[in-house]
């Protein structure tokens, strides 16, 4: 894994990390609370194909600048994209899972990137996490009075995979935090509803779900395919880390075959 940086719009100190050295470029986007080190496996995938592979770490997040689990602006994270895909070769491919599903939806959306294909696994297109009612009544009210308040993300470990030692290397990773702030969440839920309502979409998509995704909600994704007009995949019983699943090699093969075919 090589390791390099670039900066945000606003001056954010983000890192990238690299694998492999092929002739065609992917950007991989991480999910909430992760880091560069838990896609060596993807990365490694991706060189072994012939790829580039780029991580960006999204601004509080791994290694890069920022505050951790919190965004002022949803648009500060589209912001890192376009820094981290300034440094890609035309045609490039982006891989996003989860919040970085949203993110790159988002996104595509505002016309801030334009990836030539794009995964997305278990996109964060709706939220089945439990949150306590007291979280979501008063989200708006902290996220105007207390917007960087860190509050725990509720975000179960056993919910990530059928395979325990990833829940178990989760829960002592010291890069993994299990915050989020207020303004974080409402930016999201703003997020989803931006993407929700965007009628037409231009690029070649796949999406990848787990049907016994307790992170993300299966539903909302299954749903939502049609509009993108994405190649879907469902996992049955399958859980939210679809690259740390069991049989995980299959999947990210799967991914990383699509992401190569002629658009």
């Amino acid at each position: 894994m090589r390791i390099s940086f670039v900066t945000s719009a606003d001056g954010t100190r983000l890192r990238l990390a690299q694998w492999g050295d092929g002739a065609r470029d992917v950007l991989i986007v991480h999910g909430l609370a992760e880091h560069a080190g838990r896609y060596e496996h993807v990365g490694a995938a991706f060189a072994a194909a012939g790829w580039t592979a780029t991580l960006v770490e999204l601004r509080g997040h791994g290694h890069s600048g920022g505050k951790r689990g919190h965004v002022d602006r949803w648009s500060d994270y589209r912001a890192d994209l376009q820094a981290a895909a300034a440094t890609l070769r035309p045609a490039w491919a982006m891989l996003a899972h989860s919040m970085g599903g949203l993110v790159a939806l988002d996104s595509v959306a505002a016309g801030a990137v334009a990836p030539a294909r794009l995964a997305l696994s278990n996109p964060l297109l709706g939220v089945r996490v439990k949150l306590p009612l007291w979280k979501t009544s008063g989200a708006t009210l902290l996220s105007r009075l207390l917007p960087a308040l860190p509050m725990k993300n509720e975000i179960d470990p056993s919910a990530l995979s059928r395979d325990p030692a990833i829940g178990a290397a989760y829960m002592v990773d010291p890069l993994v935090f299990q915050v989020a702030t207020p303004r974080w969440y409402t930016e999201m839920l703003a997020a989803i509803a931006r993407v929700h309502g965007t009628a037409t979409w231009q690029v070649p998509a796949a999406m990848y779900v787990g049907s016994d995704d307790h992170v993300t909600d299966p539903v909302a994704n299954e749903a939502f395919a049609p509009r993108l007009r994405a190649k879907l995949t469902i996992y049955p019983e399958l859980r939210h880390e679809l690259f740390n699943e069991i049989g995980k090699a299959e999947i990210i093969d799967s991914v990383v075959g699509w992401l190569g075919e002629d658009t």
